[in-house]
């Protein structure tokens, strides 16, 4: 029978949790893990607050908040919204080389959430995969998922399952729509929206129980044996260099943060995420575009179209054929995201910088927009 790997922590820092699930990615870039694939079931700290890598830090989290809180805060090198991470969320990270036969991403999401859906069932509670990337049951969001694929063709896929939420803390960090309503207003729009293990079930578990449900199932979907191997000296020094590197370095949290005088923002609901767009004029001239959400790929032809319109004159035609320019000059191509929906999102952010938009937040991982 193959063996993997199995790594069980808990309570770990942001910058080491994240560190931790790219080093044992890369160990798979060449094959050369020793193992088929890695599974690490842990938890964060009380509390961690983690934005998806192509999200606007500053739109989606209240620093001043996660400060005054304890929080510690990060960016994933996965896609997708914002969350809160501790001892009641059950973080999954699944790295492995792409032997899988799987034909896109998608496969990769139905092939990997499946173990989960079926620790769920085991407990009565039926999750199906939804949108891109949530597990939902009756309707109500209870694990996020995300997947990066390094440019080696190594996978890290992540997953986060609400053993438990404190709703109203998650909503004194997270920016969420309509946070200018009462308390109880609040925490009851977003409990409509989200679901947890123990409420789904009326009583509480433990992420200790259902980590073990979860573990013994992807032991038995993929017929593997499950080799607690904890991580080596070695390896934990790879990881404090990898902490240093991207996770501690505020480049990387701080990346796909407008500047100071990036004053107008448009926001776009599109089947492939959320676009949050940012544009600077100068005068009649668009000095800056920058596009981030909670998108999880696209981000080449984003880099393309920010470049197209770098400098260019703020006419609707001229944005709109530079915009389907970088769609063709990359040959994308999905029913996901169309030219015409990130024209929109450029344009509302261009009215913005003129006043005519008012500057709003919407949307995170556990709000979805509708």
């Amino acid at each position: 029978m193959t063996s993997w790997r199995y790594i069980q922590e808990d309570g770990v820092p942001a910058d080491y949790g994240l560190a931790t699930d790219e080093y044992l990615m890369n160990s798979y870039s060449e094959n050369a893990a020793g193992t088929e694939a890695t599974l690490r079931l842990y938890t964060y700290r009380d509390y961690c607050a983690l934005v998806g890598r192509f999200q606007n830090i500053h739109a989606e989290l209240d620093l001043e908040a996660c400060r005054q809180e304890g929080f510690q805060y990060n960016r994933r090198l996965t896609g997708g919204g914002a969350i809160i991470m501790g001892r009641e969320q059950l973080g999954l990270c699944l790295a492995t080389a792409n032997t899988f036969g799987a034909a896109n991403t998608r496969e990769l999401y139905q092939l990997f959430s499946t173990p989960v859906i079926k620790a769920l069932e085991h407990f009565g509670i039926g999750a199906q995969l939804r949108g891109k990337n949530d597990l939902e049951v009756e309707g109500k969001k209870i694990a996020g998922l995300g997947i990066h694929v390094n440019p080696h063709g190594a996978i890290q896929f992540h997953t986060s399952l609400l053993v438990g939420l404190d709703i109203p803390l998650m909503l004194k960090v997270l920016k969420i729509p309509m946070q200018k309503i009462g308390d109880k207003a609040q925490v009851n729009k977003v409990a409509q929206r989200i679901t947890t293990v123990s409420r789904a079930l009326g009583r509480t578990l433990t992420t200790g129980e259902v980590r073990e449900l979860v573990k013994a199932q992807f032991r038995a979907h993929f017929g593997v044996q499950l080799e607690n191997q904890p991580l080596t000296a070695g390896e934990k020094a790879g990881i404090e260099k990898l902490t240093n590197e991207r996770y501690r370095n505020e480049e990387w949290i701080f990346h796909n943060s407008p500047q100071p005088d990036m004053n107008g923002m448009g926001l776009k609901k599109t089947p492939a995420g959320l676009l949050r767009t940012y544009v600077a004029l100068k005068g009649e001239t668009i000095k800056s575009v920058l596009i981030t959400g909670d998108f999880f790929g696209q981000e080449s032809l984003f880099r393309q179209i920010e470049v197209n319109l770098k400098w260019s004159a703020l006419d609707k035609e001229l944005v709109k054929r530079k915009v389907h320019q970088a769609f063709v000059e990359l040959g994308h191509t999905t029913p996901e995201l169309s030219a015409d929906d990130v024209n929109e999102a450029i344009w509302r952010a261009a009215l913005g910088a003129m006043k005519e938009v008012q500057f709003t937040y919407k949307g995170s991982c556990y709000f979805p927009k509708k």
